[in-house]
Protein backbone atom coordinates (compact mmCIF):
# COMPACT_ATOMS: atom_id res chain seq x y z
CA UNK A 1 0.00 0.00 0.00
CA UNK A 2 1.35 3.81 -0.69
CA UNK A 3 2.24 5.52 -3.40
CA UNK A 4 4.67 3.86 -4.71
CA UNK A 5 4.56 3.68 -8.80
CA UNK A 6 6.12 1.49 -11.33
CA UNK A 7 6.20 3.06 -14.82
CA UNK A 8 3.90 0.51 -16.74
CA UNK A 9 0.64 1.91 -13.92
CA UNK A 10 1.76 5.53 -14.67
CA UNK A 11 2.13 5.12 -17.94
CA UNK A 12 -1.59 4.03 -18.14
CA UNK A 13 -2.78 6.66 -15.31
CA UNK A 14 -1.22 9.14 -17.76
CA UNK A 15 -3.33 7.78 -20.59
CA UNK A 16 -6.61 6.79 -18.70
CA UNK A 17 -8.00 10.19 -19.79
CA UNK A 18 -6.85 9.70 -23.03
CA UNK A 19 -8.73 12.31 -24.82
CA UNK A 20 -7.71 14.95 -22.64
CA UNK A 21 -4.45 13.83 -22.72
CA UNK A 22 -4.50 14.55 -27.14
CA UNK A 23 -6.16 17.95 -26.43
CA UNK A 24 -3.47 18.76 -23.59
CA UNK A 25 -0.49 17.54 -25.97
CA UNK A 26 -1.68 20.42 -28.55
CA UNK A 27 -1.30 22.97 -25.67
CA UNK A 28 1.33 21.32 -23.63
CA UNK A 29 1.52 19.85 -20.20
CA UNK A 30 3.57 20.41 -16.86
CA UNK A 31 6.49 18.20 -16.50
CA UNK A 32 8.37 19.16 -13.50
CA UNK A 33 7.12 17.69 -10.28
CA UNK A 34 5.87 20.13 -7.51
CA UNK A 35 5.73 20.44 -4.14
CA UNK A 36 1.89 20.11 -2.68
CA UNK A 37 0.18 23.54 -2.44
CA UNK A 38 -2.32 24.24 -0.14
CA UNK A 39 -5.52 25.96 -1.12
CA UNK A 40 -8.36 27.73 0.90
CA UNK A 41 -7.20 26.67 4.33
CA UNK A 42 -10.50 27.25 5.64
CA UNK A 43 -11.89 23.68 7.57
CA UNK A 44 -10.82 20.66 9.71
CA UNK A 45 -10.26 18.81 6.37
CA UNK A 46 -7.55 17.68 3.98
CA UNK A 47 -8.45 16.72 0.83
CA UNK A 48 -5.96 16.21 -2.39
CA UNK A 49 -6.23 16.73 -5.82
CA UNK A 50 -3.51 15.23 -7.72
CA UNK A 51 -2.83 16.03 -11.66
CA UNK A 52 -0.50 13.24 -13.13
CA UNK A 53 0.23 14.22 -16.66
CA UNK A 54 -3.26 14.47 -18.33
CA UNK A 55 -4.83 12.98 -15.60
CA UNK A 56 -6.82 14.28 -12.53
CA UNK A 57 -7.81 12.33 -8.99
CA UNK A 58 -9.11 13.31 -5.79
CA UNK A 59 -7.78 11.83 -2.03
CA UNK A 60 -9.79 11.89 0.67
CA UNK A 61 -8.53 10.90 4.31
CA UNK A 62 -10.55 7.78 5.31
CA UNK A 63 -11.03 9.49 8.86
CA UNK A 64 -13.04 12.56 7.02
CA UNK A 65 -15.11 10.05 4.82
CA UNK A 66 -18.67 9.93 5.81
CA UNK A 67 -22.30 9.29 4.35
CA UNK A 68 -22.88 5.80 2.64
CA UNK A 69 -19.23 5.83 0.72
CA UNK A 70 -17.77 4.71 4.30
CA UNK A 71 -19.16 1.15 3.12
CA UNK A 72 -16.45 1.19 0.68
CA UNK A 73 -13.94 1.44 3.41
CA UNK A 74 -14.43 -2.00 4.42
CA UNK A 75 -12.37 -2.75 1.07
CA UNK A 76 -9.17 -0.69 2.44
CA UNK A 77 -9.38 -1.69 6.52
CA UNK A 78 -5.79 -0.34 6.88
CA UNK A 79 -5.55 2.65 4.24
CA UNK A 80 -5.11 6.30 5.62
CA UNK A 81 -6.26 7.69 2.35
CA UNK A 82 -8.28 6.67 0.09
CA UNK A 83 -7.48 7.68 -3.94
CA UNK A 84 -10.45 7.84 -6.41
CA UNK A 85 -9.93 8.52 -10.40
CA UNK A 86 -12.53 8.00 -12.85
CA UNK A 87 -11.92 7.11 -16.37
CA UNK A 88 -13.08 5.52 -19.77
CA UNK A 89 -13.35 1.96 -18.76
CA UNK A 90 -12.19 -0.19 -21.42
CA UNK A 91 -8.95 1.64 -22.00
CA UNK A 92 -8.37 2.32 -18.44
CA UNK A 93 -8.55 -1.40 -17.26
CA UNK A 94 -6.73 -2.70 -20.34
CA UNK A 95 -3.36 -4.33 -19.50
CA UNK A 96 -1.83 -3.34 -22.46
CA UNK A 97 -3.96 -0.97 -24.37
CA UNK A 98 -4.11 -0.60 -28.42
CA UNK A 99 -4.66 1.71 -30.87
CA UNK A 100 -8.24 0.72 -31.28
CA UNK A 101 -8.53 1.24 -27.54
CA UNK A 102 -7.08 4.93 -27.78
CA UNK A 103 -9.41 5.49 -30.51
CA UNK A 104 -12.29 4.19 -29.10
CA UNK A 105 -11.29 6.44 -25.90
CA UNK A 106 -12.82 9.27 -27.78
CA UNK A 107 -15.97 8.89 -28.18
CA UNK A 108 -19.21 8.08 -26.10
CA UNK A 109 -18.39 4.70 -23.28
CA UNK A 110 -19.07 3.61 -19.98
CA UNK A 111 -16.23 5.09 -17.13
CA UNK A 112 -15.15 3.23 -14.21
CA UNK A 113 -13.46 4.01 -10.78
CA UNK A 114 -10.00 3.08 -9.80
CA UNK A 115 -9.97 3.47 -5.94
CA UNK A 116 -5.91 3.30 -4.56
CA UNK A 117 -5.41 2.89 -0.55
CA UNK A 118 -3.03 5.24 0.56
CA UNK A 119 -0.66 4.79 4.00
CA UNK A 120 0.38 8.48 4.07
CA UNK A 121 -1.06 11.87 1.98
CA UNK A 122 -0.29 12.27 -1.66
CA UNK A 123 2.94 14.04 -2.04
CA UNK A 124 4.16 15.27 -6.02
CA UNK A 125 6.82 12.35 -6.10
CA UNK A 126 6.72 10.94 -9.70
CA UNK A 127 7.84 13.27 -12.09
CA UNK A 128 5.11 15.09 -14.04
CA UNK A 129 2.58 15.10 -11.34
CA UNK A 130 1.04 18.03 -8.97
CA UNK A 131 -0.89 17.77 -5.50
CA UNK A 132 -2.78 20.40 -4.52
CA UNK A 133 -4.11 20.41 -0.64
CA UNK A 134 -7.55 21.42 -0.18
CA UNK A 135 -8.86 22.22 2.85
CA UNK A 136 -12.58 21.81 3.36
CA UNK A 137 -15.55 22.23 6.25
CA UNK A 138 -16.82 18.82 7.74
CA UNK A 139 -20.09 19.70 6.04
CA UNK A 140 -18.04 20.23 2.17
CA UNK A 141 -16.22 16.72 3.15
CA UNK A 142 -19.29 15.36 3.24
CA UNK A 143 -20.53 16.42 0.00
CA UNK A 144 -17.57 15.90 -1.70
CA UNK A 145 -17.92 12.12 -0.31
CA UNK A 146 -21.42 12.11 -1.18
CA UNK A 147 -20.67 13.29 -5.16
CA UNK A 148 -17.66 10.26 -5.10
CA UNK A 149 -20.47 7.29 -3.85
CA UNK A 150 -23.35 8.82 -6.81
CA UNK A 151 -20.29 7.92 -9.43
CA UNK A 152 -20.27 4.62 -8.08
CA UNK A 153 -22.76 2.21 -9.90
CA UNK A 154 -24.92 1.16 -7.52
CA UNK A 155 -26.28 -2.47 -7.55
CA UNK A 156 -29.62 -3.14 -5.96
CA UNK A 157 -28.11 -4.09 -2.08
CA UNK A 158 -26.09 -0.80 -2.05
CA UNK A 159 -22.10 -2.44 -2.30
CA UNK A 160 -19.97 -0.94 -5.48
CA UNK A 161 -19.42 -3.51 -7.63
CA UNK A 162 -15.90 -4.65 -7.88
CA UNK A 163 -14.52 -5.14 -11.26
CA UNK A 164 -11.18 -6.48 -11.05
CA UNK A 165 -8.09 -5.65 -9.15
CA UNK A 166 -6.03 -2.12 -10.31
CA UNK A 167 -2.90 -1.23 -11.17
CA UNK A 168 -1.20 -0.19 -7.69
CA UNK A 169 -0.86 -2.09 -4.93
CA UNK A 170 -4.29 -2.85 -3.13
CA UNK A 171 -6.22 -0.81 -5.99
CA UNK A 172 -8.93 -1.65 -7.29
CA UNK A 173 -11.63 -1.47 -10.19
CA UNK A 174 -15.29 -0.75 -10.04
CA UNK A 175 -18.09 0.07 -11.69
CA UNK A 176 -18.62 3.75 -12.22
CA UNK A 177 -22.25 5.19 -13.33
CA UNK A 178 -22.04 8.44 -15.93
CA UNK A 179 -20.42 8.29 -19.74
CA UNK A 180 -16.79 9.51 -20.06
CA UNK A 181 -16.38 11.32 -24.15
CA UNK A 182 -14.19 13.66 -25.74
CA UNK A 183 -16.31 16.17 -23.35
CA UNK A 184 -17.11 14.79 -20.16
CA UNK A 185 -13.33 13.27 -19.50
CA UNK A 186 -11.61 12.64 -15.99
CA UNK A 187 -10.74 15.84 -15.42
CA UNK A 188 -14.46 17.34 -16.03
CA UNK A 189 -15.92 14.69 -13.32
CA UNK A 190 -12.82 16.11 -10.93
CA UNK A 191 -13.84 19.61 -11.13
CA UNK A 192 -17.68 18.61 -10.63
CA UNK A 193 -16.70 16.69 -7.24
CA UNK A 194 -14.76 19.92 -6.33
CA UNK A 195 -17.45 22.18 -6.88
CA UNK A 196 -19.70 19.65 -4.86
CA UNK A 197 -17.27 19.88 -1.67
CA UNK A 198 -17.74 23.86 -2.46
CA UNK A 199 -14.66 24.66 -4.26
CA UNK A 200 -15.11 27.22 -6.50
CA UNK A 201 -13.91 25.77 -9.56
CA UNK A 202 -15.81 26.57 -12.60
CA UNK A 203 -16.55 23.34 -14.41
CA UNK A 204 -17.79 24.59 -17.38
CA UNK A 205 -15.22 23.59 -20.42
CA UNK A 206 -13.11 21.85 -18.20
CA UNK A 207 -11.57 18.93 -20.70
CA UNK A 208 -7.87 19.03 -19.87
CA UNK A 209 -5.87 18.69 -16.02
CA UNK A 210 -4.85 22.53 -17.25
CA UNK A 211 -8.09 23.39 -17.38
CA UNK A 212 -8.67 22.40 -13.43
CA UNK A 213 -5.10 22.75 -12.33
CA UNK A 214 -5.03 26.72 -13.80
CA UNK A 215 -7.55 27.53 -11.50
CA UNK A 216 -6.29 25.62 -8.37
CA UNK A 217 -3.08 28.18 -8.93
CA UNK A 218 -5.51 31.30 -9.04
CA UNK A 219 -7.79 30.04 -5.73
CA UNK A 220 -4.19 29.58 -4.17
CA UNK A 221 -2.99 32.84 -5.07
CA UNK A 222 -6.19 34.41 -3.64
CA UNK A 223 -5.90 33.55 -0.46
CA UNK A 224 -2.08 33.93 0.26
Amino acid sequence: MGHVFTSLPMRRILTACLAAGVLQMLVGCQKASLPARPILPRGDVTAYVIAAGWHTEIALPVSAITGPLQALTRDFPTAQYLRFGWGEREYYMARQPTAGDAFRALFPAPAVLLVTPLDRAPSSTPVGSRTFAVGLTTAEAGRLADYIWAAFGQPIDGTPGRLGFGPYSGSAFYAASGTYSATYTCNTWTADALRAGGIPVDTVGVVIASQLTNQLEVLFDAVH
